[in-house]
């Protein structure tokens, strides 16, 4: 789980930081907090730039221009083809043992990892809504993109729910992911 390292990296970068000292001042798995900072500039929320062999990074308050939200989808994408192949892979996300019903250890890590992608996708959806009401990026444009990015939701959570159709596993879904968002309508 990587986007634990976000706000913290959005907090210190509101000035040009040195990738090693975003690094340190996280001070969790470096591979965790790369990928996080990497994660964040497709997402629009960092700038980076080299200056003698050395990255650094800022944060970025300006809206994404098409080109640059139109790779964030694609990456986006890429994610969802990869969470889509898990679910079809993973046959059930439940166990039983005796009365007791739980997520299976890999249905669990299933549900952190696309958790954590409708977080980032929250996140960007937050951004456009903010430069929207600023004015910074016309409505039509801003709600044209929140309308994908729901759609990107929406596609994965209605795949989790077609493929795990039991009841049991179906509820337990619709539980962990109220519980975690509170964005899941029940079906």
């Amino acid at each position: 789980m990587v986007m634990i390292h976000d706000d913290y990296i959005l907090f210190c970068t509101s000035q040009w930081v040195e990738l090693k000292d975003i690094i340190e001042r996280c001070g969790g798995n470096e591979s965790e907090v790369v990928e996080s900072i990497q994660r964040l500039a497709y997402m629009g929320f960092l700038e980076s730039r080299t200056l003698k062999n050395n990255l650094f990074y800022k944060k970025l308050d300006t809206p994404q221009t098409h080109d640059q939200f139109s790779s964030m989808m694609d990456n986006f994408l890429e994610y969802q083809k990869f969470e889509i192949d898990l679910i079809k892979k993973i046959p059930t996300i439940m166990f039983s043992d005796g009365g007791r019903f739980g997520f299976s250890k890999d249905g669990l890590k299933l549900l952190e990892h696309i958790q954590e992608e409708i977080n980032r996708i929250t996140m960007v959806i937050s951004k456009i809504d903010h430069f929207d009401k600023i004015r910074l990026l016309q409505h039509p444009i801003a709600q044209q993109r929140i309308k994908r990015l729901q759609n990107h939701i929406n596609r994965i959570m209605d795949t989790m729910l077609d493929s795990y159709k039991d009841v049991r596993s179906n509820v337990a879904l619709q539980e962990y992911f109220k519980t975690h968002t509170g964005k899941l309508n029940t079906v």
